[in-house]
C-alpha cells in the first residue's frame, strides 16, 4: 500500500473536464459550415468525451466519499443533496433556455428542430431527470442533458457500486481490470444491441434517450474501481507525465487511425490515472493552473449550454449570410467564434447561477439515515 495520499483537491482532473467538454463540442459542431471537421477521427469520435466525463465522475466521487463509506459514516441524504446542488440548477436553466428558444422560434415561424424533439409531454421526465431511463422515445429539449439523467441514475446507486468495489479491495487491481474489460465489452454490446432492439438506435453514440442510463454504468464503475486501485498504488513520480502522454497518444492513435473505438477506454483509464498521479506527486503544472482549473469548474455549464448557443449562433450566421459557400477564413472565424461564445456563456452562467444556486441548496436541511453496511448476527 502507498503512503503517499492524494491531495484533497485533484486540480488536474478538474481541468481535464474542460478538455472533455471541448472534445464533445467539436463533435457536435463538426457538421456546421462545411469545414469537414468530421473527417478527423479525433473529432468524429468526440462523443466519447461524455464517457470520459462519466469515468471522471466515478473517480472523483470515490475520492470524496469512498473512505466515509468504508468507515460507515456516509450520509446518503447529504450526498444526494450535494449531487442535486451540483447538477440540477444548471440543468433547469438550460432546459428553460431551450423552452424559451422553442416558444420564440415557433412564434416567429422558424424551426429549431423536429417536432418529436420538443414534445411537451416529455417535460416531466426532463424535470425529474429520468429522460434517459427509457422514459422518452427520442432525445429532446436540451439534448445533451441525457447524460445528466444517466449521471443521476449512477448517483442513486453509487453506494452500491462503491460497496461492491470495496469488497474487492484486496484485489483492487483485478477489480479495476475487470471494470475496464466491462467498458470495452459494453461498448461492443451496446453498439450491436440495435440488432435485437431496433428502437435503441444504431450505435453506441446513440445510447441516449433510450438507454443512456445503461451507457454510463460501466464507465462510472471504472472510475470508482480505478480510484480504489490508485489510492493504494502510486506510480513513481517520474512516470506520472509519461503515463498521461502515452495514454493521450493512444486515444489520438485509436481515433485517427480508424481502429475500433472500444480500444479508446484503455487510453481514457490511463489518462485519468496519470493525471491523478501528477497531482499526487505535485508535478501537475500546467493542468493545476488557475485558468485551466477555473475553465474546468465552468465546464458543466459549457456542456449544458452549448446547444442553445449553437442554435442561436448558427441561425444568426445564416441571417447575415455566412454559409458553407462563404470564404474559408470567414467560416473558420465563425467556428472559432461559437467556441468563444460558448465559453463566455458558461463562465457567466457558472458565476451568476450555478455556484450561487449550489451554495444555497447545500445550506438547506435535508437528512436521511446514514448508509450502513449489512451486518450478520453473531452466534
Amino acid at each position: 500500500m502507498t503512503s503517499l495520499a492524494y491531495p484533497q483537491d485533484l486540480k488536474p482532473l478538474t481541468s481535464l473536464r474542460f478538455i472533455a467538454a471541448i472534445w464533445v463540442l467539436l463533435y457536435h459542431f463538426k457538421d456546421h459550415l462545411g469545414l469537414g471537421m468530421g473527417q478527423f477521427g479525433l473529432v468524429a469520435d468526440g462523443y466519447l468525451g461524455v464517457d470520459l466525463f462519466f469515468t471522471l465522475s466515478g473517480f472523483i466521487l470515490a475520492h470524496v466519499y469512498l473512505q466515509s463509506i468504508e468507515e460507515e459514516r456516509f450520509g446518503y441524504g447529504g450526498f444526494l443533496k450535494n449531487r442535486i446542488a451540483r447538477v440540477y440548477p444548471m440543468h433547469l436553466a438550460a432546459l428553460a433556455a431551450m423552452i424559451m428558444l422553442f416558444v420564440g422560434a415557433t412564434a416567429m415561424g422558424a424551426g429549431v428542430g423536429s417536432a418529436a424533439a420538443f414534445k411537451w409531454s416529455d417535460l416531466p421526465a426532463h424535470l425529474f431527470m429520468v429522460h434517459a431511463w427509457g422514459a422518452t422515445e427520442a432525445v429532446g429539449w436540451n439534448f445533451p442533458s441525457w447524460s445528466i439523467s444517466a449521471e443521476w441514475a449512477a448517483y442513486l446507486i453509487f453506494p452500491l457500486i462503491a460497496g461492491a468495489v470495496l469488497k474487492g479491495r484486496q484485489h483492487s487491481g483485478w477489480v479495476a481490470a475487470g471494470a475496464l474489460a466491462l467498458c470495452v465489452w459494453s461498448f461492443w454490446a451496446l453498439s450491436n444491441l440495435h440488432y435485437a432492439l431496433p428502437w435503441v438506435g444504431r450505435d453506441f453514440s446513440q445510447m441516449t434517450a433510450q438507454i443512456g442510463a445503461l451507457r454510463i454504468l460501466p464507465s462510472f464503475f471504472l472510475g470508482v474501481a480505478l480510484y480504489a486501485f490508485a489510492r493504494d498504488h502510486a506510480a513513481p513520480k517520474s512516470w506520472a507525465w509519461p503515463i498521461v502522454l502515452v495514454s493521450a497518444g493512444w486515444i489520438v492513435a485509436v481515433t485517427t487511425l480508424g481502429w475500433w473505438e472500444g480500444l479508446t477506454w484503455f487510453g481514457l483509464a490511463g489518462l485519468l490515472y496519470g493525471m491523478a498521479e501528477t497531482a499526487r506527486h505535485g508535478v501537475d503544472a500546467p493542468m493545476s493552473g488557475r485558468v485551466f482549473v477555473f475553465l474546468g469548474a465552468a465546464s458543466y455549464a459549457l456542456y449544458m449550454l452549448h446547444l442553445p448557443v449553437d442554435i442561436v449562433w448558427f441561425h444568426a450566421l445564416e441571417r447575415v449570410g455566412v454559409t458553407e459557400s462563404s470564404d474559408l477564413i470567414v467560416r473558420i472565424g465563425a467556428m472559432v467564434g461559437v467556441f468563444v461564445a460558448c465559453i463566455v456563456a458558461s463562465i457567466f452562467a457558472y458565476l451568476s447561477l450555478e455556484e450561487p444556486a449550489r451554495n444555497w441548496i447545500r445550506k438547506l436541511e435535508f437528512k436521511l439515515p446514514r448508509w450502513r453496511k449489512a451486518r450478520t448476527a453473531k452466534a
